[in-house]
């Protein structure tokens, strides 16, 4: 803000600043009051100097028929509303403030009004987190100090960070605009800054040459930037192995894009505790260590979540829905397990949508996650040379991202070169695809970091770490180039086969054996040399619970798993040995078995 412009703003405040054509008394006169004053430096009344700060000039009643007696209170150190604040919606109104702290430096903070609803000790707490001295017996004097300010200064509140049109929003930095203001009334994530670029690309990125897997990391904590310019609500990948193989230090590489050791969150955290955490990393990187210390059901709860970008609908007190807590974040994860396997850790099945929205890729690096040591004795060496690195340069990588992106908007051509790249990847259906998107969403970044200098990588490093990862993930998927969610139900299917197939089962010649059935789902035909189970629609469901009915029918006729069907129809009328002819589904369980392990 330019100096015209607060001198415009000083002379538009309700606070008046020192009257100059009374030296003598800075002080108010009785015709003045009551009146607040903000006074910048100290200054002498009587032969005195009166501390600098924010006074309450009033007056009280004199005894008898006295006249008024004026009375002067200081409330705290020097604080000034420079503007009004309010979003693109004309909501989320605030003010700007700007105060000295104990220490002599200035602060800016852009405080939400609806902290003032209450007892406003919200707002008292990051005054005097900042370092603003005041009198304790009056801080509630503070609160109606701000209240009854007023400025035709305008500015826009950015209450997320991320992108607010064309401008990229950090909580100490705005890139790419000077009317915009971070203003939130929650706790932000620990963005910061420590020593330089210079030190992070020599110390950090330069190991990533030849550790495909590093590389991925470092590109993966930009591409929360792209997002939003590629029309992506979310996306995250999750880096699973043994442990002390490097994975948590490759996430601290990541980390050290946008802050420092305590950017890096762990998943012991409820559900709604991840939705929190998503938004206050919105538009960045939100990094998950350590999966294997979040519940079950959390995790089954929150991994829709994370990644579509936005949480549950909840009541408010008068029983109507609240605002819905929306982000869009790139979310990078380690642990010991997949996400299916700590799902089920619960009890609890992960859902082909789930495992794709979170992408489980292995590590499998020559030395753990690595496989050049440059000059490293051994892989804990070089995972501790980036862990230093990191925790000395740190903060400078995201946002000069960002910068770039910004200068570089009208050449950069981020969806022609994002749906290149995808294509490279040789995906084969649908959800292969939608997968490569991911891969190549941070090869995109990491190849725009290498173009504009910010890691000195060659071209196409990053394009190569997206090929070779999305190449892990493939093949542990094992799916064969085959639809998951079908995948999934013939797995289902073919394990209710092989548990229940001798003991749920009667013989569709008839027997004995019948009344020995308890929750039948079905017969089983022997008849023609090989086995067919044929399955009632309540044991169908049962043995692949969680699917609709049609959906499963649909997943075992591509598999050609049906042993027999009648015009059309999947379910045959069949006599059974009570004389009744129920339509039943005729499944070859070979056929089954076979396309569930291949």
């Amino acid at each position: 803000m330019s100096a015209a412009e607060i001198a415009e703003l000083r002379a538009s405040r309700a606070v008046l600043d020192v009257d100059a054509a009374n030296p003598a008394d800075p002080f108010p006169a009785m015709n003045e009051r009551p009146t607040w004053r903000c006074y910048d430096d100290a200054v002498e009344r009587h032969g005195k100097k009166v501390p600098a700060g924010v006074w309450y000039h009033g007056l009280k009643d004199g005894k008898a028929d006295m006249p008024p007696i004026p009375t002067d209170t200081w409330i705290c150190g020097p604080l000034h509303v420079e503007a009004t604040t309010a979003n693109q919606e004309d909501g989320d109104h605030g003010r700007l403030l700007r105060y000295r702290n104990v220490s002599g430096n200035w602060k800016p903070w852009a405080m939400p009004m609806q902290m003032l609803a209450g007892d406003g000790v919200e707002v008292l707490a990051v005054l005097l987190a900042d370092g603003l001295a005041l009198d304790r017996k009056n801080k509630a004097r503070i609160l109606d100090y701000i209240n009854s300010q007023f400025t035709r200064k305008r500015m826009r509140a950015a209450t997320t960070t991320g992108w607010y049109g064309k401008a990229f929003v950090l909580p100490d930095e705005v890139i790419g605009a000077d009317d915009i203001w971070y203003q939130a009334s929650e706790r932000t994530a620990p963005y910061g800054k420590a020593g330089t670029l210079q030190g992070w690309q020599t110390e950090v990125a330069a190991l990533a040459v030849g550790n495909p897997m590093l590389t991925l990391c470092i590109s993966a904590a930009l591409a929360g930037v792209l997002l939003e310019r590629v029309n992506r609500d979310g996306a995250g990948l999750h880096l699973f192995g043994d442990s002390s193989t490097g994975k948590t230090s490759a996430l601290q590489a990541a980390t050290s894009v946008w802050g420092g050791p305590a950017f890096r969150r762990t998943w012991r955290v409820t559900s709604n505790g991840l939705e929190g955490a998503a938004r206050m990393h919105t538009g960045t990187l939100l990094a998950l260590d350590e999966i294997g210390e979040v519940s079950p059901r959390d995790l089954y709860e929150c991994a829709y979540a994370l990644i579509n970008g936005h949480g549950k609908t909840r009541a408010n007190v008068r029983g109507e829905a609240r605002q819905v807590s929306r982000w869009r974040v790139f979310v990078l994860s380690t642990g010991e397990v997949t996400l299916g396997s700590r799902m089920a850790a619960g009890g609890i099945e992960a859902k082909a949508g789930q495992s794709l929205r979170l992408l489980d890729v292995p590590v499998s690096g020559q030395y753990g996650a690595w496989d050049d040591l440059h000059g490293f004795p051994s892989g804990a060496g070089l995972s501790d040379a980036i862990r230093n690195g990191a925790a000395h340069h740190y903060g400078h990588a995201g946002p000069a991202f960002a910068r770039a992106l910004i200068g570089n908007a009208d050449t950069l051509d981020l969806a022609g070169r994002l749906e290149a790249i995808t294509s490279r990847l040789g995906a084969v259906d649908g959800q292969e695809t939608r997968a490569a998107c991911v891969f190549a969403l941070c090869a995109l970044a990491g190849e725009i970091a290498a173009g504009t200098g910010i890691a000195l990588w060659k071209p196409l490093t990053a394009v190569e770490a997206a090929i070779h990862a999305f190449g892990l993930w493939r093949d542990h998927r094992a799916t064969g180039g085959r639809n998951a969610e079908d995948v999934a139900i013939l797995r289902k299917l073919a394990d209710f086969m092989d548990r229940h197939g001798g003991s749920r089962f009667a013989s569709i010649e008839g027997g004995d054996d019948a009344h020995l059935i308890r929750d039948q789902a079905g017969y089983v035909d022997r008849s023609g040399g090989s086995v067919v189970y044929l399955f009632n629609s309540g044991g169908l469901r049962e043995a692949t619970k969680g699917y609709d009915l049609n959906r499963v029918i649909a997943a075992i006729d591509r598999a050609g798993g049906f042993a027999k069907k009648g015009n059309q129809k999947t379910a045959i009328s069949t006599r059974t040995p009570d004389g009744r002819t129920p339509r039943l589904y005729h499944i070859d369980p070979d056929r089954i078995m076979d396309e569930a392990t291949k």
